[in-house]
């Protein structure tokens, strides 16, 4: 297989039973999907890097590493991506570990073909979700980041909603200097009005937010 990354989505098929990877594969192949199986967990880690789009069907009872063996190891390694646990054996404890892990669906074979062709597009429509919080937040932070020691005072008490004479008084500069300092700051994050400013440092943060709280489901 080319490790090639493709901007479109992949749907992963890991699976050691050759018949269900081979029907999985065909039939969501000729629905327009793009997919690729792969017999063993360690074959899929192999390949797989956090920059590829998609969702994992996975097989949870395999040889040498479990489905859900595998999953809980890539989320250590930061590699989020939405899973439909797919077993012939299935048993409450299994599935009440497979959702707290982060899985989509839980299907047990033979399974209802309509259902996980729905799974499936919920599935990448949260890889997609993901993604885009991903990109904006990195955003962001790349404007945020070129920000100077003085550029965050200033932020400060722009946030707290200081006027500029007060400002002016606590950091003992005159109003034109102030103002100069906003201009400044506005124009490192690429912003016109303070309004836009306060949405996107508060944007910043509510993505903060969510980024530290997807790496801690990630290690638990």
């Amino acid at each position: 297989m080319s490790q090639a990354q493709s901007s479109s989505p992949t749907l992963f098929v890991v699976d050691d039973d050759e018949q269900m990877r081979e029907s999985l594969r065909a039939l969501l192949s000729v629905l327009g999907y793009e997919v690729l199986p792969f017999s063993t967990p360690g074959g899929f880690h192999r390949y797989y890097h956090s920059e590829m789009p998609g969702c994992l069907l996975l097989d949870i009872r395999m040889p040498r590493q479990s489905g859900l063996e595998l999953y809980e190891q890539l989320l250590r390694e930061g590699k989020r991506l939405p899973v439909i646990f797919i077993t012939a054996h299935a048993d409450v404890a299994t599935a009440v570990a497979a959702m707290k892990s982060g899985a989509v669906e839980f299907l047990e074979k033979p399974f209802d073909r309509d259902t996980l062709l729905n799974r499936v597009q919920s599935a990448l429509e949260l890889d997609a979700q993901w993604r885009g919080q991903d990109a904006a937040f990195a955003s962001l932070a790349a404007r945020i980041e070129v920000l100077n020691e003085r550029d965050r005072e200033t932020l400060q008490m722009i946030q707290a909603g200081e006027s500029n004479k007060a400002m002016a008084a606590k950091l003992f500069i005159s109003e034109r200097a102030v103002e100069m300092r906003r201009s400044s700051l506005m124009k490192k994050l690429q912003v016109s009005s303070v309004a836009e400013l306060i949405d996107l440092t508060s944007t910043h943060r509510i993505l903060a937010e969510l980024q530290h709280l997807k790496a801690s489901q990630s290690l638990r």
